[in-house]
């Protein structure tokens, strides 16, 4: 079966596997879901090909919004009458900021087409229709979604796309809680706040029952139950996270199983708990950890984005507390390597969360998500110890939309992973085969096929759901306005932790077992931010429940994504046996020094990094040879100023005559050492001694535009004429 881009859909290959996906009806009661999502209709197109519709929608909104302000109270006198509107002053300021807004319109023509398929830069891209409509809407009636006395509406939305992000992640939607913030950076701060609040929750607790003498047991990470207060400091920081979390909750169960009153039981703790020593938002984490005498220690890939140094400086753990975990080949964290240093913590260090990445901001890697969970698992059977893991999933956690409709199972540990790995990657059959004419004369095809399933990536995709704190982006992948960050919790209770009052948004008073996220009034004070646009909220909701996060919704424009970075990445592995029919059309006497593109890893997601390589001649054929690092960094900036502009509204170049856009990143030892990138040096021929020296530098391609497969059915391939372009500014820049 084939979906509306021409891509091989999930299913009949799902049915085969008893997988069938479905398409649950999400929209109202009265409303009657569509038999097929069109991804033709879903955004504007490269050329506005569907303006039509946008005209008339945008149009429609504006117009019934006229209307809902002419109707309430329209017996009220019209306060600018006509022939004000009329008057020389209306029509002189009218034309005043006319010319302002041309001027700027003006401006905006040196914006880059990221709409384009011919952008393969930055991770941006097309808007979606109900996204910009949402937007819009939200827009004009100006919800704060700070509470609901300002956002009656979108408040509630929020809460839904909440429920619809949670979902998609593998989250009970019933007992999690998600909301929308501005974006990854703020969405990984909360999510390590939230993880800081819950380790020390149990500190509280146990001091509370040390002073009125109560038998309380808890499970520590073993499962092991025993007397709170006989458990020591290390221990109690590195508690399963679920049991920190209901350490309080339970309590209160606990002591009103002998007949106490609930409201006062609550009442009690509560204000103990607000006095406590123990009590991080008054007295601080420097506070804690000098009576404590504990040390917090934050692991992540060295390929994490710069927000987790921000989270580590803001949340006071200091930038050092921030431990880099080596990656594979592949930019993957290297869970042995994670072992060896939980293993060589100091007595006094404690792992305040381990973050996991689905789609790093540099390469698109997928961190085995599946394989930190199970090193929790052995930890905690073996060690007594238990940590907060983060998914950061700002780029990559739309990808989970592939599993959306299918029954996603608990990723097993064992032989069955495999199997449950391979069910997954035949149901959603995402392959494709092409033709590429390598002739200098006479037609010459030969056919290429790319797939995008690997085991790995798929058991990492699947563990997102064993996550206690996950960061999606729909500012990105989601294809909505920005900003639209999301950051959901497995548990939402954990979120009673961080309670502010504020009497004049809110009547919650915060305490114990006072969170619950489906009679939430405002989103204040339970989060870091305060007044947030409800127009983010209006347009994830109208996005998401129009095109469903499901394999035959959402997953559509995931699916085209990722074909076209693996298909990206094999005319770039291709580009040798390309070289003499770009040579030949280029029509220059005699061939060009040789060069090549070398990819610096199989894309996981939609993200293609490459290096632009000088080769030599031996015998007519294109070789490696020994070539400084210098010369190959020297020819891949040279490709990047060809498929660049200057921004700051320098105007060197328009964007309309600018064909292609690449972005890019240097590789340097303090993040990836040379030991990390043995592999691709060797590929190379670089030394480890050059690469600490030098660096690298790094071409980088987003192809995260939806276009592509109905560009090529339309006549044009952008990503073989992307390759086409990228090979003749190398061959300029070796020329020259």
């Amino acid at each position: 079966m084939k979906d509306a881009s021409g891509v091989a859909c999930g299913g009949t290959g799902a049915e085969r596997e008893g997988m069938k996906p479905t398409n649950p009806d999400t929209t109202a009661p009265h409303l009657v879901a569509p038999a097929a999502y069109p991804l033709t209709a879903w955004f504007l197109g490269p050329h506005a090909e569907n303006a039509v519709p946008w005209r008339e929608l945008l149009e429609h909104l504006f117009t019934d919004y006229v209307h809902w302000r002419r109707n309430y109270f329209p017996s009220d006198p019209w306060i600018v009458g006509r022939v004000t509107r009329r008057s020389e002053e209306h029509e002189a300021w009218y034309d005043w900021l006319t010319s302002h807004l041309d001027v700027i319109l003006g401006e905006l023509k040196y914006h880059f087409p990221l709409h384009s398929p011919r952008y393969n830069a930055h991770m941006t891209s097309e808007l979606s229709l109900p996204g910009v409509l949402g937007w819009f809407a939200g827009l004009l009636y100006n919800p704060n979604n700070v509470t609901n006395e300002v956002a009656p509406i979108t408040v509630q939305l929020e809460l839904e796309v909440g429920r619809m992000i949670s979902a998609m992640l593998g989250y009970n939607p019933r007992t999690s809680f998600a909301h929308i913030c501005s974006g990854g950076t703020l969405a990984n701060l909360e999510a390590l706040w939230v993880a800081r609040a819950v380790q020390f929750a149990p500190f509280a607790a146990r001091e509370y029952c040390r002073a009125h003498n109560i038998a309380y047991r808890i499970r520590t990470a073993n499962g092991r139950e025993r007397p709170i207060t006989e458990v020591d400091d290390r221990t109690l920081v590195a508690l399963r996270p679920h049991e920190a979390a209901a350490v309080l909750r339970n309590l209160v169960a606990s002591l009103t199983g002998s007949g106490r009153p609930l409201d006062v039981v609550s009442a009690e703790l509560t204000a103990a708990m607000a006095t406590s020593p123990y009590n991080l938002a008054r007295k601080g984490l420097g506070a804690i950890l000098a009576r404590t005498g504990l040390r917090p220690v934050v692991f992540v890939s060295a390929s994490a984005h710069y927000s987790m140094a921000k989270a580590c400086n803001v949340l006071g753990y200091g930038e050092d507390a921030l431990r880099l975990v080596p990656v594979n080949h592949r930019f993957q964290m290297d869970v042995d390597a994670l072992r060896g240093m939980i293993a060589a913590l100091a007595p006094e260090e404690y792992i305040a969360a381990v973050v996991g990445i689905v789609g790093t901001t540099e390469e698109g890697a997928v961190d085995p998500i599946h394989e930190l969970r199970f090193l929790r698992d052995e930890l905690e059977r073996t060690e007594d110890r238990s940590f907060w893991l983060h998914v950061d999933g700002a780029w990559g956690g739309y990808l989970r939309a592939l599993f959306g409709g299918l029954a996603v199972p608990h990723v097993p540990h064992g032989a069955g992973l495999e199997r449950v790995c391979e069910e997954y990657a035949k149901a959603l059959d995402l392959r494709e085969k092409f033709e590429v004419d390598v002739s200098t004369g006479h037609p010459d095809l030969r056919t290429l096929e790319v797939h995008w399933g690997d085991h790995g990536t798929i058991a990492a995709l699947l563990a997102v759901a064993d996550g206690d704190s996950t960061t999606v982006d729909p500012h990105k992948m989601g294809y909505v306005p920005y900003p639209a960050g999301v950051v959901a919790f497995r548990h939402g209770a954990v979120t009673e932790f961080v309670t502010q009052r504020a009497q004049y948004i809110s009547d919650e008073k915060g305490g114990i077992g006072s969170f619950e996220s489906g009679k939430i009034a405002g989103f204040g004070p339970y989060i870091l931010e305060g007044s947030k646009p409800g127009a983010a909220a209006l347009a994830c909701w109208l996005a998401h429940r129009t095109i469903p996060l499901t394999v035959d919704g959402h997953g559509k424009i995931v699916r085209t994504t990722l074909l076209s970075a693996r298909r990206l990445w094999r005319l770039l592995t291709y580009h040798q046996h390309l070289f003499d029919r770009f040579e030949a059309e280029r029509d220059v006497p005699g061939k060009s020094r040789p060069f090549t593109f070398i990819p610096i890893a199989e894309p996981e997601t939609n993200l293609v990094c490459f290096v632009a390589r000088p080769m030599v001649w031996d015998e007519g054929k294109m070789e490696a040879g020994a070539v400084p690092l210098a010369e190959i960094n020297r020819l891949s900036r040279a490709v990047y100023d060809s498929a660049s502009i200057p921004g700051s509204r320098s105007h060197q170049k328009p964007s309309a005559v600018q064909p292609f856009f690449v972005s890019r990143t240097q590789f340097e030892e303090r993040q990836y050492t040379a030991e990390s990138l043995a592999e691709l040096l060797e590929r190379l021929g670089v030394s480890p001694e050059e690469y600490r020296k030098e660096g690298l530098f790094v071409l980088r391609s987003t192809t995260m535009n939806p276009w592509h497969g109905e560009a090529e059915r339309a006549g044009i391939d952008y990503l073989f004429e992307f390759v086409r372009f990228l090979h003749t500014v190398a061959a300029e820049a070796m020329d020259s």
